[in-house]
C-alpha cells in the first residue's frame, strides 16, 4: 500500500504515517514510480499497528506512591501504619520540593541589598527618607542649584556628600 493508502486503513492522516515510520512502528520500502520513489508499506504491519492503536493504554501523567489494594490489604497495621508507610514519605518529598522551589524563587530575584546609610547615591525618594524634605522641594532646590544633582539612567541621584551641605545650608 503506498502512504495514502495505508492512512485510510489505519484512519489516520499521512502525518501520522510519517511520524510511525520515524518511530519505528512501520517499516517503510521505496519503489520506482514515475516521477520520484513511491512509499510502499506491508500490509502485515499495518494490521498489526491497526489492532495496537485499538487498544487503549492508560499511562498516568504523575507516578503516584498511593497504596495498591493488595498494599492495604496486606498492610498488618491500621491507619498509622499507612500514614507512617506512605503520606509521611510524600509529606518529606513535598517539603523538599517547596524548599527547592523556594531558593529557585529568591535566587533569580536576588538583588545585593544595601541600606539606605551605606549608600553614596541616592534617589530622590530616599532623600525624602532622610530628610523628611517634599519631592517638590527637592526638585526645587535642584533647579535652582542648591542641591548638586545629576540624571542617571531616568532618575535623579544625589550624592550624599552633596546632600549634607545642602541641608547645613538650609
Amino acid at each position: 500500500m503506498n502512504k495514502q493508502e495505508a492512512a485510510d486503513y489505519l484512519g489516520v492522516s499521512t502525518r501520522a504515517i510519517e511520524r510511525y515510520t520515524q518511530k519505528g512502528k512501520l517499516s517503510v520500502k521505496y519503489e520506482g514510480g514515475k516521477t520520484r520513489p513511491v512509499a510502499v508499506y506491508d500490509s502485515e504491519e499495518l494490521d498489526k499497528l491497526k489492532e495496537e492503536l485499538k487498544t487503549t493504554t492508560y499511562k498516568p501523567a504523575i507516578e503516584a506512591a498511593s497504596p495498591t489494594p493488595t498494599e492495604l490489604a496486606t498492610t498488618p497495621v491500621g491507619l498509622s501504619g499507612l500514614v507512617e508507610k506512605f503520606i509521611l514519605p510524600l509529606s518529606g518529598q513535598l517539603q523538599q520540593l517547596t524548599e527547592a522551589i523556594q531558593s529557585l524563587k529568591t535566587l533569580s530575584t536576588a538583588k545585593p541589598t544595601v541600606g539606605i546609610e551605606n549608600k553614596l547615591l541616592l534617589t530622590l525618594r530616599e532623600v525624602q527618607a532622610l530628610t523628611g524634605l517634599s519631592r517638590e522641594t527637592l526638585r526645587e532646590a535642584i533647579a535652582s542649584h542648591q542641591l548638586k544633582a545629576q540624571i542617571v539612567g531616568k532618575a535623579w541621584r544625589v550624592k550624599r556628600k552633596d546632600l549634607e551641605e545642602y541641608i547645613e545650608n538650609l
